[in-house]
């Protein structure tokens, strides 16, 4: 099956909104790691209010680049799943691929939903300010229950279990001429 450069550039487009937002999410974990003590939603006593209202302000800086890669990435996996005529029946892999991606799209549109009501509310309040609005707090560490940490620890594994499929490609039928 020959691939149209329509398809290429469609591939090229999900490798590349694919890297930002994974990159993007991981360091998004990272952020909000370091400002709670592990495995509660307890603020590190050692920490300022200026050093907790400069996390908070990179969250939603991030979740830009983190929204945008993701929408972009699940677009144009759609797109390509559409237009492509490849025989999925024969390639058990990029099945296994495309329904790892899919399976955790809700969980991924909800963190984007909580993200751009972090954005919103940062935006509107003066950085000096961010943590006396309890609402910011409460949706920052909304972002990092525990339930949500463990499911998105589950959608990285996912995640890293497509990349491994579409890397090596394994469950192919041959086909029978």
């Amino acid at each position: 099956m020959k691939i149209t450069t329509i398809q290429k550039s469609l591939l090229a487009t999900l490798l590349f909104s694919t890297t930002l937002w994974f990159g993007g999410g991981l360091v998004r974990t990272a952020i909000g790691f370091d400002v709670f003590l592990p495995g509660t939603l307890d603020i590190k006593p050692f920490l300022t209010q200026e050093q907790i209202n400069y996390s908070i302000r990179l969250m939603g800086v991030t979740a830009y680049y983190t929204i945008a890669g993701y929408i972009l990435s699940l677009l144009s996996a759609l797109t390509l799943l559409i237009t492509s005529k490849w025989k999925i029946k024969q390639r058990g892999w990029l099945f296994m691929a495309i329904f790892l991606f899919f399976i955790f799209s809700p969980y991924e549109l909800y963190l984007a939903w909580l993200d751009l009501q972090l954005i919103i509310r940062s935006n509107s309040i003066d950085f000096v300010n961010l943590l006396k609005d309890d609402g910011l707090l409460h949706l920052f560490k909304q972002r990092f229950h525990p339930w949500m940490t463990a499911v998105s620890f589950l959608s990285l594994l996912s995640y890293i279990t497509a990349l491994l499929f579409l890397a090596w490609q394994p469950l192919n039928m041959d086909e029978k001429v």
